[in-house]
């Protein structure tokens, strides 16, 4: 009769399960993993493609509608386009008709300040010309007589300013607190020295201070003098008036020009 080691039999059962345990999870279970996993990405892959075709589906029948609308879009874009192009050329036209007319006014408004401004320049040099004729005439006429009853009177002005204006002749000295007291003279023709020593008795009393004369001969005056001492000036020339004459006729030009 065969013996049996029971002891040997039972170690064998347990190396084997130890074997079966160690092939399960060194073999068997990654083998087992992997299948599932295959599984899994093999569901995943149908569900995808299960999508995909219910959106093609879908996207199918979103074709076939955009094709069926076609025709009607072709039809409502055309006719919106044709209408575009009418109402296009409707403005082109009246934007084109009120250009012109807005071009003609201009024209005429251009044309208007042409004339205007012709007329102006006209006005202008008339004076002009007519002030240059009459100082050429004048420095040929005026004579040294005219010269020292235009300086005679300058002095007798000043002399009847001091008496009657008395605030501002203080105003003018204390301008001359801190100033050389310097009458500054522009004389059309040479002064005589009667006429300087006049001028400086009138001015230093209007000054209340000595002063001294500065003088420079100008023969654009015409005659007569201009005078400045500090910031009080006198012009007496014939300069000056036929300045005013001008300034005066082209003021009442356009006067005249604005009435029009």
């Amino acid at each position: 009769m065969l013996e049996i080691d029971i002891t040997t039999l039972i170690f064998q059962i347990i190396n084997f399960l130890v074997l079966v345990i160690a092939l399960y999870f060194l073999l068997f279970r990654k083998i087992i993993q992997r299948a599932e996993s295959r599984r899994q990405e093999i569901e995943r892959i149908q569900s995808e493609i299960e999508a995909d075709l219910k959106n093609a589906e879908k996207l199918k029948t979103d074709l076939e509608q955009e094709i069926k609308n076609i025709d009607d879009r072709i039809e409502e874009t055309f006719n919106k386009a044709k209408k575009d192009l009418e109402d296009i050329r409707n403005k082109v036209l009246e934007d084109t008709r009120e250009q012109a007319e807005q071009l003609l006014k201009q024209r005429h408004e251009d044309f208007r300040l042409a004339q205007e401004q012709s007329m102006e320049d006209l006005h202008e040099e008339v004076v002009t010309t007519s002030l240059s004729m009459a100082k050429a005439l004048l420095q040929k006429v005026t004579s040294d007589e005219q010269h020292a009853n235009m300086v005679k009177e300058v002095n007798d002005r000043v002399l009847e300013f001091g008496r009657k204006e008395m605030a501002r002749v203080q105003t003018i000295r204390n301008s001359l607190s801190d100033r050389e007291s310097i009458v500054h003279i522009e004389t059309a023709r040479p002064l005589q020295k009667e006429q300087q020593a006049g001028i400086i008795r009138t001015f230093s009393a209007l000054a209340d201070r000595n002063v001294k004369l500065e003088i420079k001969l100008d023969e654009n005056l015409i005659c007569g003098i201009r005078i400045r001492l500090g910031d009080y000036i006198i012009d007496h020339s014939l300069q000056s008036k036929l300045a005013d004459i001008g300034d005066s006729a082209l003021n009442e030009i356009s006067k005249d020009k604005q009435l029009l």
